[in-house]
C-alpha cells in the first residue's frame, strides 16, 4: 500500500517529465516513476456495459475484462468533510496493452465523503486552489495545453 506524500516529499514528481504520463502506452507505470498522485486506492474487477443502441466503437461497445481503481488525491481526515476522489479503469485486451481511462470530479475535490456524489469526467476544469494551480497545474502544462483533459481516443480504436 502506498502512502500519501506531503510537502517537500512531492518534489520528485516535479523533477519527472510529465510527458511520460501522456505518452506511455503500457500496462505498467513509466519506468522509474512513483505514483505520488492518487497514491492510495482500492481495486476491483469491473465490466463496462453500454446501452443496447450505443453508436460508439472499441472498448465503448463494452468490456467484460476491466480493472477499476478508486483513489484519493489528498489525505482525508474525519474533521473536514472533503475528498478529492478519482477513478482509473484499465480495459484488458488480447494481444496488446490495456486501454486506460483516468477520471475525477475536480482537481479541488468536493465537500463530501461520498466518493460517488458527483459525476466523474476525463475533462476537469483548472484548479481553483492557487497552490495546486501554480504547482501541479504548471507541471502538467509542460506536457499539455489542456491540463485537466485526458484523451479516450485510443479506447475507441480497439476492442477486447
Amino acid at each position: 500500500m502506498n502512502r500519501f506524500f506531503v510537502a517537500t516529499e512531492c518534489q520528485p514528481l516535479f523533477d519527472e517529465d510529465p510527458n511520460a504520463w501522456y505518452d506511455t502506452v503500457s500496462d505498467t507505470m513509466p519506468l522509474n516513476m512513483m505514483k505520488r498522485v492518487y497514491p492510495r486506492g482500492v481495486t476491483m474487477l469491473a465490466e463496462f456495459i453500454p446501452t443496447a443502441d450505443t453508436p460508439y466503437t472499441g472498448m465503448f461497445k463494452g468490456s467484460k475484462n476491466a480493472v477499476m481503481r478508486i483513489a484519493e488525491f489528498t489525505i482525508t481526515t474525519p474533521e473536514l468533510p472533503k475528498t478529492a476522489p478519482g477513478a482509473e479503469i484499465k480495459f484488458l485486451r488480447d494481444g496488446m496493452s490495456s486501454g486506460n481511462m483516468r477520471t475525477a470530479f475536480a482537481f479541488d475535490g468536493q465537500p463530501s465523503f461520498n466518493y460517488f456524489k458527483n459525476r466523474y469526467s476525463n475533462i476537469l476544469r483548472e484548479p481553483d486552489n492557487e497552490c495546486l494551480r501554480e504547482t501541479y497545474g504548471k507541471w502538467l502544462a509542460d506536457a499539455t495545453n489542456h491540463i485537466g483533459a485526458t484523451s479516450l481516443m485510443e479506447l475507441s480504436q480497439y476492442d477486447e
